[in-house]
């Protein structure tokens, strides 16, 4: 098992949002970032 760390893992644009279950897997939540005015 890769144990890369990496500083970022969402795409730009994203934000971390605690972790979700895919596939067995725990993955980072990454919801799309909203401005909000």
């Amino acid at each position: 098992m890769a144990t890369k760390k990496e500083k970022d893992p969402c795409w730009s644009g994203y934000k971390k949002e605690g972790t979700k279950k895919k596939n067995g897997k725990t993955v980072p939540n990454c919801v799309k970032e909203s401005k909000k005015d």
